[in-house]
């Protein structure tokens, strides 16, 4: 009887433990945030995933992804699903990479972008966060709400479990629909995950979602210096919405859109670290930076921008070009 009584009890305690989901913690920002989006790395290279484990940024944001109709979400690297039905189908040599990153690494931190543009139609990856979000509602092929069965948990659970993210991080451009993204932060805070936010204007939108959000849980922004925000001032930002949560500019690099001119507000090494500087006179407590993208990198070396065009940059190698941006952005703060 002893012996039953036991095993009934092991049986027990092991449903209940596999019943009780558990989730690792996400890694918190460093009180010194050196960020770096990464576009071009789906599903990357191992030699361009190394030059990141040793090049002083600390957090890596994955971009870009979308949300399609059918719940599934596309890698825009390939166009091609990453999560379909609900399960992980996109590249392995990915994963591996991705999960290598916190290993002897300065990188402590992984966000996932999400992106509203697909070639610019819509609807895109927030009209359905929007249309999705409230249970109320019935969507063919979508389980509606933010519960542990939802479509939108789904995806996020998916993107903890396979990648090991820490945050996803919303690039909404188009949609604005606070109580939605408001949603996607309780969603956040159940996985144990961080959401941050990525405007580049409208302050009453993102005030609105920061006065709703854990500050705990929607815990950085990262604000557009560059296209759409190029005459951002930093100090609107904070004056407009007073945020708990540090703001981080992003600057984009010459190399961008394929030239070594500046174009959409890319800048050169110097002239990023020349803005940081007046940013930190306007906003003391700033305490990082971010920039824009992996891919531009690429482009600057392969262009031979440094020969063409001195005044762009004088980096030769993307390792060359990673090490100058940290030293720029460390300066500035």
């Amino acid at each position: 009887m002893k012996a039953l009584f036991s095993v009934i009890l092991l049986v027990t305690f092991s449903h209940l433990c596999s019943a009780q989901q558990t989730y690792a913690p996400a890694a918190s920002l460093p009180a010194k945030n050196l960020a770096i989006f990464g576009r071009g790395l789906y599903p990357g290279n191992d030699t361009t995933y190394r030059l990141l484990k040793h090049s002083g940024f600390n957090t890596l944001l994955l971009s870009s992804f979308y949300i399609h109709e059918n719940g599934d979400l596309y890698s825009g690297d390939s166009h091609q699903p990453i999560i379909h039905n609900g399960k992980w189908v996109g590249d392995s040599s990915y994963v591996s990479r991705v999960k290598d990153l916190k290993k002897k690494s300065s990188i402590s931190r992984i966000e996932i972008l999400l992106e509203g543009r697909w070639y610019g139609q819509p609807p895109n990856t927030f009209d359905f966060i929007r249309d999705w979000y409230d249970p109320s509602k019935t969507v063919p092929g979508i389980v509606t709400g933010i519960g542990e069965q939802s479509t939108l948990y789904n995806i996020c659970k998916v993107l903890k479990e396979v990648l090991g993210a820490d945050a996803f991080c919303i690039d909404d451009e188009s949609v604005y629909d606070s109580p939605s993204i408001i949603a996607m932060g309780k969603i956040a805070a159940k996985l144990n995950m961080h959401m941050t936010l990525c405007p580049f204007r409208g302050y009453a939108y993102w005030g609105d979602i920061l006065k709703a959000s854990d500050a705990n849980v929607v815990d950085a922004l990262y604000l557009q210096c560059y296209d759409g925000g190029a005459n951002n001032e930093i100090k609107d930002w904070v004056g407009a919405l007073k945020p708990k949560q540090p703001i981080y500019p992003i600057f984009m690099v010459r190399g961008s859109f394929s030239t070594c001119d500046t174009y959409k507000g890319s800048k050169s090494v110097a002239e990023i670290k020349t803005q940081l500087k007046g940013f930190k006179i306007d906003y003391p407590g700033i305490s990082g930076a971010a920039i824009w993208q992996v891919e531009d990198l690429k482009s600057f070396v392969m262009m031979g921008c440094a020969v063409k065009q001195p005044a762009s940059g004088s980096a030769e190698s993307v390792a060359e070009f990673l090490s100058q941006l940290k030293k720029a952005l460390k300066s500035g703060l």
